[in-house]
């Protein structure tokens, strides 16, 4: 924004400030950074970027505060106080205001306050030379006498104005409202728009006549035949504000101040401030009296600031509270010191101010950062030290790499009713909650929830891989997800970590292998899974049991929990919905890890020889329900009691002819090794003998 060295000197002495660059390196350290400058005539135009969170500082008054409160000389809070004049009381004259005009508001919240004057029987002549001269070298076009005069109020003290040509208002009443369906407003600019029921506008008996903080309405307008103004002030929800322009795509001075938070207190000044200069330019008379319309109360803002607070966050010992009352003071803020501690009453210009630790800034902006002592905090060692889930997760990071994924990052914001509803079971079984958390102004409102599984994203990352030729392909991410009620003082427990990784295409189960490798499987990912959690978990100590999604092919998923049967994780075939939605014609597995699921080692491994006797094979084939599952089948085996059983593993599956129908072909091998002798061939018979009578008992298994 363009400031007027000039303009700011009518607040503070610029001379003694030091000139141009003393001003510039003052507003660096009060935190506006100088762009660039510029000279018109004897004036020198100030570039400033100025943070949105400082709407005060959008005008020459709240940058000349600053350069005042920095330099530590007198602030000069009122242009018209400093001429001795009344600020346009005493050109006051013919009926009430209130017998001209009225002022309904019927969105309290919306808009606290309005404010209006009339000024009537002006004449056609432009505003004042310096008004235009000033308006003119910050880059601002002169219109007219009134439209000028809110212009200057609005860079001169930071409170946007509107003039109406009252004549041209129905029953000359204004009411504040929110827009009717379908109603339709011409605005100054020519363009026309389609209001919805969220917009806040000013109307008259009739209709609307102007978009409220944003820009006023062709109609209404004033024009060189205006003979009688109504000059508006007034303070409008921010919130309210920024949708209405960013909806119908409107940026203007007024609407940035206003979506920034305007000063409720500013109003009354301004329209004073405004009709004086409109007076001065182009004649008439000011009706007595001003109307001030209330809404919904604004509270006083108040914050304690404690001596232990500045020092710890200033790192200073030297501050005081003496220096700090007295810098609060100079920034307007209005203190009481207690003790201890100041008591801070926070002016109603500053919107950004709420708390302690705002206040210790503002003190430290006086002070200046760059006095304050650069040093180390102590410790007791080299550090390195890393909280057990993130070194957990740290972990199964360089497994992941290790097995050959490559890591991506996917967007925590997601729309859940879409992209996570496939996966809702899976959210449901690791305990998330059945809410998602939304956030209140997303960046993209078709993603305004916080993702509850990473699963989708990573599907997602797949699909851009395989549709730009990539046919090899194993992913993985950690992150958050937030899928947890939490407490809002406790940010942290609305989220748990996650593991996530997905393979499709071709795929080698080491980068040894010959070859171009195979299509991946099932067994590819489950083999991955394991591997991943082997510092924590044995393979057998893995439950598994088939789980049901819709994010998942029927019958191709598996969920994995802990011998407390905790939820560990999920694997399974992406869906042939989730795949055509995404144009896969590759099969895609996918996997999610629970970190916090996964148990700590409980004690250091072991050591034990191998046995230098030879291994005896045995197969076994025979015929189970197809409903029966591996993990039952193996868990039998184990539990058998046979001597020696070194290893079980499935060889084979088989249904088609001779098999009956809803039944499997089954094929085992069973590895037997003695530690202390070679075993025969009778005693392995034996015992597969004795494992076949259990089959055929226990697990209606038949033979040929």
């Amino acid at each position: 924004m363009k400031f007027s060295l000039a303009w700011i000197g009518d607040f503070v002495e610029t001379a003694a400030v030091g000139g141009p660059d003393r001003a510039s390196r003052i507003l660096e350290q009060a935190g506006f950074p100088l762009e660039s400058t510029e000279h018109s005539g004897s004036d020198t135009i100030l570039d400033v970027e100025i943070t949105p969170n400082r709407p005060d500082a959008m005008s020459h008054r709240g940058l000349a505060r600053e350069i005042a409160a920095m330099a530590g000389l007198p602030f000069i809070p009122s242009p018209a106080a400093s001429g001795g004049e009344d600020r346009g009381e005493g050109a006051a004259s013919g009926p009430e205001v209130h017998e001209l005009t009225s002022v309904t508001i019927e969105v309290p919240r919306l808009c606290r306050r309005f404010g209006a004057r009339v000024v009537a029987g002006i004449g056609g002549a432009p505003a004042m030379e310096s008004v235009r001269a000033r308006l003119s070298a910050i880059g601002a076009k002169s219109i007219s006498a009134a439209v000028d005069a809110t212009n200057y109020v609005l860079w001169e003290i930071g409170q946007p104005l509107h003039a109406f040509d009252l004549d041209k208002l129905s029953g000359r009443r204004v009411v504040v409202r929110r827009a009717r369906k379908g109603e339709r407003l011409v605005l100054l600019d020519g363009s026309e728009h389609e209001l919805v029921v969220s917009d806040v506008v000013v109307a008259d008996a009739e209709r609307a006549v102007s978009l409220a903080g944003i820009m006023g309405g062709l109609e209404t307008a004033v024009t060189a035949q205006t003979r009688n103004v109504l000059l508006e002030a007034a303070w409008w929800d921010p919130t309210a504000i920024r949708k209405t322009a960013r909806r119908l795509s409107l940026h203007t001075d007024a609407s940035h101040r206003f979506e920034r938070g305007a000063d409720p207190e500013a109003i009354p000044e301004a329209l004073d401030r405004a009709a004086k200069i409109l007076l001065e330019s182009a004649g008439g008379t000011l009706a007595a009296g001003r109307i001030d319309a209330r809404g919904a109360a604004w509270k006083r803002r108040k914050a304690p600031l404690r001596l232990a607070r500045l020092r710890l966050l200033a790192g200073e010992d030297q501050l005081d509270l003496d220096f700090a009352a007295q810098a609060l003071a100079r920034l307007g803020f209005v203190v009481s010191q207690r003790g201890k501690r100041v008591q801070v009453e926070v002016p109603s210009w500053r919107p950004d101010v709420s708390i302690e630790d705002d206040l210790v800034e503002e003190v430290l902006r006086v002070y200046g950062y760059d006095r304050l002592p650069s040093s180390l905090p102590p410790t007791q060692g080299g550090g390195g030290y890393l909280e057990p889930l993130r070194e957990m997760e740290e972990r199964i990071a360089d497994g992941a790499v290790a097995v050959g994924l490559f890591e991506t990052m996917t967007s925590p914001f997601v729309d859940r009713a879409s992209e996570e509803k496939p996966f809702s079971e899976w959210i449901a079984a690791a305990g998330g909650a059945p809410q998602p958390l939304s956030v209140a102004n997303p960046l993209d409102q078709t993603c305004r929830d916080l993702r509850s599984t990473l699963l989708p994203g990573l599907v997602d990352a797949v699909a851009r891989n395989v549709h730009r030729g990539e046919r090899t392909l194993g992913l993985f991410e950690i992150g958050r997800v937030f899928d947890r009620a939490g407490d809002p003082e406790d940010p942290p427990s609305f989220e748990s970590r996650r593991f996530g990784f997905a393979l499709a295409g071709n795929w080698r189960a080491h980068w040894s292998a010959p070859g171009s490798g195979r299509r991946a499987d099932f067994f590819d990912a489950k083999g991955v899974f394991e591997r991943l959690l082997g510092p924590w978990l044995e393979p057998e100590a893995i439950d598994w049991k088939s789980f049901a999604s819709d994010g998942f092919a029927p019958g191709s998923a598996a969920l994995a929990t802990t011998a407390a049967r905790d939820p560990l994780g999920v694997i399974g075939l992406l869906s042939r919905s989730e795949r055509e939605r995404r144009k896969l014609t590759e099969p895609v597995f996918a996997a999610e890890i629970r970190v916090e699921a996964i148990p700590p080692r409980g004690a250091f491994a072991h050591f034990a020889s191998y046995s230098s006797f030879p291994p005896v094979e045995a197969d076994l084939s025979f015929v189970c329900p197809r409903e029966s599952e591996w993990k039952q089948i193996e868990e039998f085996v184990r539990s058998g009691g046979l001597p020696d059983l070194e290893s079980v593993r499935l060889v084979d599956l088989y249904s088609g002819a001779g098999v009956p129908e809803g039944s499997v072909k089954t094929t085992i091998r069973l590895v037997f090794r003695s530690a202390e002798k070679t075993l025969e061939q009778e005693e392995v018979n034996e015992r597969v003998a004795r494992l076949r009578e259990g089959l055929e008992k226990k697990l209606g298994a038949s033979f040929d």
